[in-house]
């Protein structure tokens, strides 16, 4: 009985650690318990996130190649968890969660119009499983293997680039539910984030056929070097998650700045770090000299300043908060954020 805790203890702190470490822990809510009804837990790891609810099963289980056990106990009692925590979400209107930073959070439940259930199982792999267990009245649960599941949340690390390829790939799977598949959900992964982010209709009407052809796509995709140098180029981004996690969520009322950063894609937020980057590129060796920059991401407006670091800092703050006073009136943005940067 032990061994077998331990084991569930030791999928779960895997997939805890995925998803925090590509969506924050600000948003992770781990074995989350229903605080105002049966007190029990929901599942084993939820991702909450303005219209959005991921909930996740974890399995870990060895079954000695027997894949009809595989089916029984891991599917079948995964999905009886995740159809349940799904019912608790359609039946209440209002849910209380606890959350090792935020403490007590109340959630109206009716705001998740995004909601997916994931199982993962962390035990033995098969080779071939099926990706999906779905049921005509209550909907369809997302099944991935120990690898997919890392490359899924490490490929698709923002909940923008997670929820479009979960909506994506649950269209393909629910329009080809007799179809065989004949390639792995790596390669789907491969195409997806080659092709526009989009499963096209070729693949859509023609799976089983189609799908062969996708057969070894992963392997392709991690070798190509324009995947390498899209990576590099990529890193910038990140700048925009450590300030989030390490800046933004600390403040009082950060969460509200914070969401307007973790809306965007990998690729919106590489476009806003290469601004902030670029700008202070331009002015580094400039003395006592202010720049400043103007752009809106989805409805957003951002504004950003390289301010003199030979002043003051009493008149840099003064300077920062009349540029946002003034960008805000001259192009009519009801809100702005601003990002500000100089070298010391």
């Amino acid at each position: 009985m032990n061994e077998s805790i331990d084991k569930g203890k030791e999928g779960e702190d895997f997939v805890k650690f995925l998803t925090e470490k590509a969506y924050l822990k600000y948003w992770c809510f781990a074995n989350p318990m229903d605080l105002d009804g049966d007190g029990k837990e929901i599942c084993d790891l939820l991702i909450l996130f303005y219209d959005t609810a991921i909930i996740i099963s974890v399995k870990n289980y060895n079954l000695n190649g027997n894949y009809d056990r595989f089916i029984k106990k891991v599917i079948g009692k995964s999905t009886k968890q995740l159809f349940g925590a799904q019912r608790k979400f359609k039946q209440r209107g209002k849910i209380k969660l606890k959350h090792e930073i935020q403490g007590e959070v109340e959630f109206d439940t009716y705001t998740f119009e995004n909601v997916f259930k994931i199982t993962i199982s962390v035990g033995e792999d098969f080779e071939h499983y099926d990706f999906m267990d779905y049921h005509n009245e209550k909907g369809i649960v997302n099944i991935f293997n120990r690898e997919t599941a890392g490359i899924i949340f490490n490929e698709l690390d923002t909940i923008k680039d997670l929820v479009e390829y979960l909506k994506a790939r649950e269209v393909l799977l629910q329009q080809n539910i007799k179809s065989v598949c004949h390639c792995s959900e790596k390669d789907l992964v491969a195409y997806f984030v080659t092709n526009a982010r989009e499963f096209d209709t070729k693949l859509i009407n023609n799976f089983s056929d189609e799908s062969k052809i996708l057969k070894g796509r992963w392997e392709n995709y991690t070798e190509n070097r324009e995947v390498i140098l899209k990576k590099l180029e990529d890193e910038n981004s990140y700048f925009i998650d450590r300030m989030v996690k390490t800046d933004i969520l600390p403040m009082q009322d950060g969460e509200l700045l914070a969401k307007k950063f973790m809306t965007m894609s990998r690729f919106e937020r590489r476009i806003l770090a290469n601004n902030l980057y670029s700008l202070v590129g331009k002015y580094e060796n400039e003395n006592d000299f202010l720049a400043r920059r103007f752009t809106v991401f989805n409805g957003v407006a951002f504004l950003f300043v390289y301010y003199p670091i030979e002043r003051p800092q009493k008149e840099i703050d003064q300077i920062l908060l009349y540029a946002q006073q003034l960008y805000a009136y001259y192009k009519n943005a009801d809100q702005i954020v601003l990002l500000a940067a100089s070298v010391a």
